[in-house]
C-alpha cells in the first residue's frame, strides 16, 4: 500500500481493557488516524498474536437490513449505548414480524396476480371465438388444440395439405410473425394431425380452466387484476405506514449496531499478548 510520505506510523500499547476506548476515540472516523494491521510492522518472534474473533454485531446489521428492505433507513446520530438492550430486540424482533406478515400477504398476491395476467394474456389472443371454453374439452370425437402458428408454418399447411379435410386451422388473432387459432382433430386421426402441425412448428397453448368465452374469460380476468392491484397498494400503505411509525427509532439502533460492528472490526488489526495489546496507526504529521 502507499502511503503519503507526510504520513507518520504511530505505535499505542496498552492494558487490552482500554483497547476499545483508545479506537472509538481515535480511529472509528477514519479521516485523521488509519489503523494498520500491526502484526505487520512486529516481528514474528514478539510473541503477539492477531486478535481475531467473530464480529458479534453484523448479524444485527444484517437483521435491520432485511427488516428495512424496500425502505430507506435515514442517516442519524447513534443513539443506543448497547444495541443488545433487550427492548430493543424485542422491539426489532415485533417490526419484523409485522412486516414480514405483510410481505407474505403481498407475495401471495403477486402470485395470483401473475396467474392472473397470464390467463388474460392467453386467452386474448382467442377473443374472437364465441363459444364458451369449456365446450371445447367436453368433446367426445375431437381434438381441440389452442396455440401459435408461424406464419411460414400457415403457409406450407395451406401449401401441402389443401386437400387434406382433416387439417383445419382458424386464425382467431395475428401478429407480424405468427397468429393464435385452433386447429381439430377427429379422436382415430389426432397424432397424425398433430405430428403435421409439429412439423409446422405450431406451440401448443394450454388454457387454464375457465368458462364462458375468451372474450366473457379476459374480461374476467381483468376484473381480478383491478381487485387485485389495489389489495396490493392497500398492502403496500399499512408498510409504509408501520416503518414510518418506527424508522426513527430502528434508524438510530442501525447508526448505533453500525458504529460498534465498525469499532468491531477495527479490533482486528490489534496485536495482543496475555492481556497487553499493541496497536499502529498512519497519522499525517500535522495532526501528530
Amino acid at each position: 500500500m502507499f502511503f503519503d510520505p507526510k504520513m507518520q506510523l504511530v505505535w499505542v500499547d496498552g492494558p487490552l481493557e482500554k483497547l476499545d476506548g483508545f479506537i472509538e476515540k481515535c480511529c472509528v472516523d477514519g479521516k485523521r488516524v488509519h489503523p494498520a494491521r500491526a502484526l505487520d510492522h512486529m516481528s514474528a518472534s514478539s510473541g503477539y498474536v492477531a486478535l481475531n474473533e467473530d464480529n458479534p454485531w453484523g448479524q444485527m446489521v444484517e437483521q435491520i437490513e432485511h427488516l428495512a428492505q424496500g425502505f430507506e433507513i435515514p442517516v442519524v446520530e447513534p443513539t443506543l449505548a448497547d444495541g443488545r438492550a433487550q427492548d430493543t430486540k424485542l422491539f426489532l424482533a415485533d417490526l419484523n414480524e409485522r412486516l414480514e406478515a405483510h410481505r407474505k400477504d403481498r407475495e401471495l398476491l403477486k402470485k395470483q396476480l401473475e396467474i392472473c395476467s397470464k390467463g388474460a394474456e392467453s386467452f386474448a389472443h382467442f377473443s374472437n371465438l364465441t363459444i364458451p371454453v369449456e365446450l371445447t374439452q367436453q368433446c367426445e370425437y375431437v381434438k381441440i388444440r389452442f396455440g401459435r402458428l408461424p406464419k411460414r408454418g400457415y403457409a406450407m399447411l395451406q401449401k401441402d395439405f389443401t386437400s387434406d379435410p382433416y387439417i383445419l386451422f382458424v386464425p382467431c388473432s395475428e401478429d407480424d410473425k405468427a397468429l393464435w387459432g385452433v386447429y381439430f382433430a377427429p379422436q382415430k386421426d389426432a397424432a397424425r394431425v398433430d405430428g403435421i402441425f409439429s412439423e409446422a412448428f405450431f406451440e401448443r397453448i394450454r388454457l387454464p380452466g375457465a368458462a364462458g368465452t375468451p372474450e366473457q374469460i379476459v374480461k374476467n380476468l381483468q376484473h381480478n387484476i383491478d381487485l387485485l392491484n389495489q389489495e396490493i397498494a392497500e398492502v403496500n400503505g399499512q408498510m409504509t405506514r408501520l416503518w414510518n411509525e418506527a424508522k426513527w427509532r430502528v434508524a438510530g439502533i442501525y447508526a448505533s449496531v453500525c458504529s460498534l460492528a465498525r469499532l468491531f472490526e477495527l479490533r482486528r488489526c490489534a496485536a495482543v499478548r496475555g492481556e497487553h495489546f499493541f496497536y499502529c496507526v498512519w497519522i499525517a504529521q500535522p495532526d501528530l
